[in-house]
Order: C-alpha cells, then sequence, then structure tokens
C-alpha cells in the first residue's frame, strides 16, 4: 500500500498524512439459529457446492457470492476447507471477518459443519471470529465449514486528514470487495493464530496461501456491470463469473459500469487496465508501464506464477495492492502532466511490484513492514534506471531525499510516531538501505541475492534473516554495518 497523492508543484510533492482511527465495532456474539434466511430478500441461484474433504496443504474456500447493486448488500454462501498440518492438536480455529469493522457490516446466519451438519459455536469479535471445536484437530484431520453470511457494504468517505483512505466499499461509481470473505490467518505451532489489531496506518494482516473457486453474480444493477478480479473468470455471461485460483494470498474484485478496459498479453500474462472514461491517455501509460514493469521484475527477481494482473483505477484517493490485483489511485491520474515525473508512474511500477513483495513472497505486514515496502519502493528506482535512466537522480530527489527521512526501518508497524514518521522510515529510508546494501556486496552479488531470496520464499511468509540469509548476512552482520537503518537490539 501506499498513500502518496501529489499536489501542486510536481518538483516539490505534498504527502497527505493520514493519522486514522479505525473503525472498530464491538459485537455480542449472536446464538446461531437453525434457519438459514438470506438477508437480502433473494435466494442464491444454487446450492452451497458440496465439497469432499481431502487433506490438503493448503485452506480453500468456494464462495457463492451475490451483489445487489441497489441495496448494496452481498450475500454469501461459503465452504471453508481446512487441514490441521501442526502435531499439536487445535481445539479452535480463528477466522478473519473484516466487514465486522463496519457498523451492521456483517451477518452470520449459519455456520455449521457440512459433514456432521451441526452448527458450530462460535463468538464475533472486532475482525475476528471464534470457532470452539467439539472434538480438537490431530494432525493431518480436515474439516469443512459452512457459513451463510451476508454484508451491508460502507460508502466509501471523502478523503479526510483525520482518517486511514478506505477502500472497502463502494462510491457512486465503483464498488471494492477486498478482504470481504472468512478466511483463515496463519497458524504457528508456538503462538496460535496469527492476528494483529487494525494498526492507524499502513497494514496489519498476514495471508497464507490458499485456494479459491468464487461465484459471483451481480443483480438489480441499472447498467451491465465490468468486474475486475484477482484473476480472469473461467466463465463469464451477463452478470455473472466465475472463477478459480490457486495458491493465492487473497482474492478482490472491483465492480463498476464505468470501467473501460485495455489489455495485453506478455509470456502468457494478461494484464488488464480498468479505468474511467476520460482517461483513456492515462490508461495507455498505465498498461505500459505495467507491462514494463512486469518484464523487468520477471528478469531481476524470477517469474511470477500469475496467468493475469488487473490494474485498477481507485475512486478514492489511496493506491493498494492485492494478490493479482492493485488499485492506482484517481488523484494520480489527475495530476498526470505527460511526462514520468509523477505519481502516476512511479506508483504503477511500485505497486506491479507487490506481485511479487507481498503476493508471491509474502511477510508479516504487521511486525515486518519494509520487507515489502521497502523492497516496492526501491523497485521504482530499478525501473527508472533501466527504462528512464536520465532520471534516476530525479527520482531519488523527488522521492526520498527531499523529505529528509529519519528513522530505523524495522519496527512493527504501531510503534511509528504517525503516519509521516512510518512513511519516511519504511519506505524512503528502506529504498536507501537496499541502495547500501547494493553498494556493499556489489551489483552482481545483490541481484543474486534478491533472485535468490525470491526463490526460497516464494509461497511462504518470509522473515528479515531470510532476506539476510540471501546476502550471506546474519541478522547481527546487517544492525553492525547498517546501523543507522536498524533498531539496535536484536
Amino acid at each position: 500500500m501506499i498513500v502518496a497523492l501529489a499536489m501542486g508543484n510536481c518538483a516539490s510533492p505534498t504527502i497527505l498524512p493520514a493519522t486514522p482511527t479505525p473503525i472498530l465495532q464491538e459485537t455480542t456474539p449472536i446464538p446461531v439459529t437453525e434457519s438459514t434466511p438470506t438477508a437480502m430478500g433473494f435466494t442464491p441461484t444454487s446450492d452451497v457446492p458440496e465439497i469432499t474433504p481431502a487433506p490438503q496443504a493448503l485452506p480453500a474456500y468456494t464462495i457463492q457470492a451475490i451483489y445487489d447493486a441497489a441495496q448494496k448488500r452481498v450475500a454469501v454462501n461459503q465452504v471453508i476447507q481446512f487441514t490441521h498440518l501442526s502435531v499439536k492438536p487445535l481445539s479452535e480455529i480463528l477466522l478473519i471477518v473484516e466487514p465486522n469493522r463496519f457498523p451492521n457490516g456483517f451477518v452470520l446466519s449459519r455456520l455449521e459443519n457440512q459433514i456432521t451438519g451441526q452448527a458450530l459455536d462460535w463468538e464475533l469479535q472486532r475482525n475476528w471470529l471464534r470457532i470452539a471445536l467439539d472434538a480438537p484437530l490431530s494432525f493431518q484431520d480436515s474439516i469443512s465449514i459452512v457459513a451463510e453470511y451476508s454484508l451491508q457494504l460502507p460508502e466509501i468517505p471523502p478523503p479526510s486528514d483525520t482518517s486511514k483512505p478506505q477502500i472497502y466499499g463502494y462510491t457512486l461509481r465503483q464498488t471494492n470487495l477486498v478482504d470481504w470473505y472468512l478466511w483463515l490467518p496463519p497458524y504457528n505451532e508456538d503462538t496460535g493464530w496469527v492476528i494483529h489489531p487494525p494498526a492507524f496506518f499502513g497494514e496489519y494482516t498476514v495471508y497464507p496461501l490458499a485456494d479459491f473457486e468464487v461465484i459471483f453474480d451481480v443483480v438489480n444493477s441499472p447498467r451491465q456491470v465490468i468486474v475486475a478480479a484477482s484473476s480472469s473468470p473461467v466463465e463469464n455471461h451477463q452478470n455473472h463469473w466465475e472463477y478459480r485460483l490457486s495458491q493465492a494470498r487473497n482474492f478482490a474484485i472491483s465492480i463498476s459500469a464505468d470501467f473501460e478496459v485495455n489489455e495485453v498479453e506478455v509470456d502468457g500474462v494478461k494484464i488488464s487496465h480498468y479505468f474511467f472514461p476520460l482517461y483513456r491517455r492515462q490508461g495507455e501509460v498505465v498498461l505500459n508501464h505495467t507491462l514494463q514493469a512486469f518484464r523487468l521484475y520477471s528478469e531481476l527477481f524470477g517469474e511470477l506464477s500469475r496467468s493475469s494482473i488487473s490494474v485498477v483505477q481507485a475512486d478514492f484517493l489511496d493506491g493498494m495492492e492485492f494478490d493479482g490485483l492493485f488499485f492506482l489511485s484517481k488523484g494520480f491520474y489527475d495530476l498526470y502532466d505527460g511526462t514520468d515525473k509523477g505519481y502516476l508512474t512511479l506508483i504503477t511500477v511500485h505497486e506491479t511490484a507487490h506481485q511479487w513483495w507481498y503476493a508471491e513472497v509474502a511477510n508479516d505486514q504487521a511486525q515486518h513492514p519494509w520487507l515489502d515496502e521497502s523492497l516496492c519502493t526501491y523497485a521504482e528506482r530499478l525501473y527508472y534506471e533501466r527504462y528512464l535512466p536520465e532520471l534516476v537522480d530525479w527520482w531519488w530527489f523527488y522521492r526520498v531525499n527531499f523529505y529528509q527521512p529519519q528513522g530505523v526501518i524495522d519496527l512493527p508497524v504501531y510503534d511509528y510516531n504517525g503516519y509521516l514518521a512510518y512513511r519516511d522510515a519504511v519506505y524512503l529510508r528502506g529504498a536507501a538501505f537496499l541502495e547500501e546494501l547494493r553498494n556493499f556486496v556489489g551489483n552482481e552479488s545483490f541481484f543474486e541475492g534478491l533472485a535468490l531470496y525470491y526463490a526460497d520464499n516464494s509461497g511462504k511468509i518470509a522473515a528479515p534473516d531470510d532476506f539476510f540469509k540471501a546476502f550471506n548476512l546474519t541478522e547481527q552482520d546487517v544492525r553492525e554495518r547498517f546501523s543507522s537503518f536498524f533498531a539496535s537490539s536484536p
């Protein structure tokens, strides 16, 4: 994610900081009822798909969702298939429920064991749902959970100096479903489920890989809509889309009747850009930069295990990454001056890099935000170095040095004193650290290290030690050699 909107003179950008207050709803647990109503007054087109549980390494989500465009509601039937792969017995399952952070945003009407048909005991608190199991799961035991619920989407508010930009929800011309379904956080045998509280700025979620099958319908829309998603549909006819995506971090959807689309295919990967009317010139620029960045990062880091990438113009002032899809603020398009000296170019290539550093190689975004944001900011520098070498000095001034950034890069997101301190340290000082690392180990070893880090950690949730190891460095080596960038104590 990057919140960075230049206002006025492009050579002296002003970043709009956010000191947001997360929306948290204290929710009293609701007893499970025997009835299974849809909260929207219409019935799904088919029953919940039957799944025969089988031991597997990854969680699997089968999601049937119907979006009522008039009511701004989503009715969801979901099957969550989970296999316990720890030797320690598991007595409870925790699910992330981000829509519950919004008032009246989540109503659960059914939660049961698919095999036995028995209702499950559950407790809903803030952005997580705890399920107490009658019998603990042992190693390689599986469970399939059927959940039926409805989402009342919030309106995306206008920009504010006192709140975090909101992505989930709707505006007059766009609806965004991000972190909208029930999903399993990582499980650590020593510490349990990895769930962090919402942060005032930056990200706090940690995504294990999962398999997705999504059936998505739109009803009560006065106009035909276009849907952008984390993967290309395997089937699509009027107001109906079906998707299958394997080994992904998440599944995001953006819906608009105003979208125009341009596409290009490179090395078997389809890149699609969804943008609003009157932005065709910027649309061509974004698609071209995404294409070139894809080629560059594939060469420098490694091949991406995706067949499509969706780039979506955002009807809000923010940029944000998801697996297979990222948003670019409409503000970047509005400020485009016909040159590559601006945020439309910068953030396009930054967010493209997140498909490597976040989607393919994940990290704990709450504890180690620099592992993706520093790398993606430095990926901007690599892009300019390859395609726009005459602007590299400009990039260092405009993007980094102008702000005279301070601070260590390796704090948890909660420990920075405000958004600007977080941005300066994690994004800007993080890029400066990578430049110093490159100078220290040399070009060849630097790019070999990046490629090795990517190869060794693709599909995993990486930690700082994994990064340092790729350069034959220990954490202590790094802290001693680059002491100004890291906290003093390991």
